[in-house]
C-alpha cells in the first residue's frame, strides 16, 4: 500500500530524514517509537505531503504521493494531530462533516447520518451539538479520530496521539485505536506509549538520528532486539 525509498528530509542545513525505507502493507498497524527529534512525526508528515521531501520517494497504491492530487492524498491518507486542531465556532456534528461536504464527497444529510453513526462508534453521540470547548481532552482527540474516519481513508496517520493529554485520558483514546486496529484499518503510529507498541501494533520502527535503526515484529523488537540503541532505548523506557 505504502512504499517510502530512500525518504530524504532538510530543514536548513539540518538533515532530518536521512535516507528512509520502509514498507507498510494493507492492514498493518505500524508503530514508529524512538527519542524526540529523531525524525518520526517528519517521517510521518512527508506520507501525506504537509512537509515535502528533499529526496526519494512515496509510492501509495502504486503511484508516487507528487503525482497524486494534494487533496486525494490527505482524502486517503488522513492524520490524527497531537493538539487536535478541532475548529472552535464549528459543533463536534460541524467539525466532522464540514471536509466531506465541502470536497463534495457526501450529502449534509448523509455526512450527518455518517457523524452519527461514527459518535455513537465512540460513545459520545450525546455531544453532537457540543462545542469543542466543552470538552475534555481526550473527547476532543476521540472527535479528531472521527473526523479523520469521515473521509472514508485507506490509512490514518497519528501523530503522538495521546501525548497532550492527562493520564487518566489516555486510555480512552488508546481504546478506540484498539479498536481501528483490530478492525484491520491500516494505521502508522508515532508514540509513546510503548505498551500500545508492544500490544497492538503489527510491526515496530525504531527510528533514530533520521534513520530506521531496527525494525521487526513487537516479539523482534521488545524481546530480541539486535540494534544497541535499540536495547539502549528500551532499556530506558523500562526504567520509567
Amino acid at each position: 500500500m505504502i512504499d517510502v525509498k530512500g525518504l530524504k528530509k532538510n530543514y536548513g542545513g539540518l538533515q532530518v530524514l536521512k535516507g528512509v525505507d520502509l514498507t507498510i502493507d494493507k492492514g498493518d498497524c505500524v508503530v514508529l517509537v524512538g527519542p524526540s527529534g529523531c525524525g518520526k512525526s517528519t517521517f510521518l508528515r512527508c506520507l501525506n505531503r504537509l512537509e515535502e521531501p528533499d529526496g526519494g520517494e512515496v509510492i501509495f497504491n502504486g503511484k508516487a504521493v507528487t503525482d497524486h492530487d494534494i487533496d486525494h492524498v490527505r482524502q486517503k491518507m488522513g492524520m490524527v494531530f497531537q493538539h487536535f486542531n478541532l475548529f472552535p465556532h464549528l459543533t463536534v456534528k460541524k467539525n466532522i462533516t464540514l471536509a466531506p461536504v465541502k470536497l463534495g464527497l457526501m450529502k449534509q444529510a448523509e455526512a450527518d447520518a455518517k457523524a452519527m453513526e461514527l459518535l455513537e462508534r465512540i460513545g459520545l453521540a450525546d455531544k453532537a451539538d457540543t462545542y469543542p470547548n466543552m470538552l475534555s481532552g481526550g473527547q476532543k482527540q476521540r472527535i479528531a479520530i472521527v473526523r479523520a474516519l469521515a473521509m472514508n481513508p485507506d490509512v490514518l496517520l497519528f501523530d503522538e496521539p495521546t501525548s497532550a493529554l492527562d493520564p487518566q485520558m489516555v486510555g480512552e483514546v488508546l481504546a478506540v485505536m484498539r479498536q481501528l486496529a483490530k478492525e484491520g484499518l491500516t494505521m502508522i503510529v508515532v508514540t509513546h506509549e510503548m505498551a500500545f507498541a508492544r500490544d497492538v501494533s503489527s510491526h515496530v520502527v525504531y527510528m533514530a538520528d533520521g534513520v530506521i535503526c531496527e525494525e521487526g515484529t513487537p516479539a523482534d523488537i521488545f524481546e530480541h532486539p539486535q540494534n544497541h540503541r535499540t536495547i539502549e532505548f528500551l532499556s530506558r523506557f523500562r526504567e520509567q
